[in-house]
């Protein structure tokens, strides 16, 4: 899985629309238990949203990625530079 954050907030979003709809549909009196259903739903979505914001945006592009790589192939001037680039703040 390559989008793993991305995918995590989709959950987030289906779980949390989900709840809504089990929040209103307990609101309007057809059962008591979907009020806990759709509250676990919503604390779980909210538990998805965090990780997956978290999550996003950590790793590098892949156009970085590949810039790193010709740089350490370049040879040893590469490399040296590449080393002080990643040691900056």
């Amino acid at each position: 899985m390559k989008n793993t954050p991305a995918l995590v907030l989709a959950l987030g979003g289906v779980l949390f629309l989900a709840g809504a709809v089990l929040l209103f549909l307990w609101m309007e009196g057809r059962a008591e238990r979907l009020m806990a259903i759709g509250l676990t739903f919503l604390c779980v979505s909210v538990l998805s949203f965090a990780v997956g914001g978290s999550r996003i945006g950590k790793g590098k592009d892949s156009l970085e990625k590949r810039r790193e790589q010709r740089l350490w192939r370049s040879g040893p001037l590469g490399r040296s530079w590449l080393g002080r680039r990643n040691k900056r703040p």
